[in-house]
């Protein structure tokens, strides 16, 4: 395999737990369980930080200082924008996959219509 795409696949791997670690011990020190916040808020916290990561560790091997710039306002914008979606995720109600098996609504001797 060709050492750059090497690099970039470890330095995607590397982040991507360091992302999980990060997602994980939020929600230990906020003393909550991380599927409290729901599926949508921990993908958005997870992909906002694997993506800072991604480009704040390529930052450093970055060669031209407008490159390495870019590559921070980037991570920058991807750590406030998936902070900011899971805290949006975190506070809206899920929906429930399934409807009600036996909704109770209509089961009533008193509305059935015996034609």
């Amino acid at each position: 395999m060709h050492p750059s795409i090497l690099k970039f696949v470890l330095i995607a791997a590397g982040s991507a737990v360091a992302a999980m670690l990060g997602v994980f011990l939020n929600a230990a020190w906020q003393g909550k369980d991380p599927s409290d916040f729901g599926p949508r808020a921990l993908i958005s916290e997870f992909a906002g930080s694997w993506i800072c990561l991604i480009c704040l560790i390529c930052s450093l091997w970055a060669h031209g200082t407008p490159l390495r710039w870019k590559l921070l306002a980037v991570a920058t914008l991807a750590a406030w924008t998936g902070m900011g979606l899971s805290y949006y995720f975190a506070r809206t109600p899920e929906v429930p996959e399934t409807p009600d098996p036996e909704p109770t609504g209509l089961k009533n001797d008193f509305t059935n219509l015996h034609l």
